[in-house]
């Protein structure tokens, strides 16, 4: 007999007259969750990881990096609640379409740089500013969380499925339980209170 720690170890599957059917089904509920956890998580995770990246990776297509100059000195550093990194600041450029016409918008560039001083814009195909595409590095990153973020909700789906079927699992055994020490009490002769 396998002991640890006081437990009785693999008791669902051995022979035992007292052994009911919500026991052996617990067993294999436990042993689904687990071949599910083992095998899903990691496939998920990787799965979402590729999505993820691939997806960052997309936001490339269709932009095009074009030189630009700032037309005022951009500010030292952002403000409080701008989102920006420490050095990156929200400042007015202006650039050369292919066409040869003039745009003026506002885009993401250096902090502290001065009127005149170049800056690099990503544009769409329609000549319209647009934020700076992830980096192949930062592609990688958000994939990595998005897998991550699969792999914690495949556990926590598996986990909470588990946990339901286990208490309801435990109702089950309560009622059969108080059955049968009503039907032991009638048989006994003793009245229900």
């Amino acid at each position: 007999m396998l002991k640890r720690g006081g437990r009785v170890w693999l008791w669902r599957w051995r022979r035992n007259p007292i052994k009911r059917r919500s026991d052996v089904a617990q067993a294999w509920i436990g042993v689904a969750a687990a071949a599910i956890l083992l095998l899903m998580v990691p496939v998920a995770g990787v799965v979402m990881a590729a999505v993820g990246e691939r997806s960052a990776l997309d936001q490339t297509q269709g932009l095009h990096r074009t030189a630009a100059r700032l037309v005022a000195d951009a500010p030292a550093g952002p403000s409080r609640f701008s989102g920006l990194a420490d050095d990156q600041v929200r400042a007015t450029v202006r650039w050369t379409m292919p066409d040869g016409s003039v745009e003026t918008g506002e885009a993401t560039v250096a902090a502290g740089g001065k009127a005149g001083s170049s800056a690099t814009v990503w544009l769409d195909d329609a000549g319209r500013l647009r934020p700076a595409p992830p980096t192949p590095a930062q592609a990688r990153s958000q994939g990595a969380a998005l897998g991550v973020a699969a792999g914690v909700g495949v556990c926590v789906l598996v986990a909470g499925g588990w946990w339901a079927a286990r208490v309801r699992l435990d109702v089950h055994r309560r009622a059969q339980w108080d059955r049968a020490w009503a039907e032991f009490n009638a048989d006994r002769g003793h009245r229900h209170a």
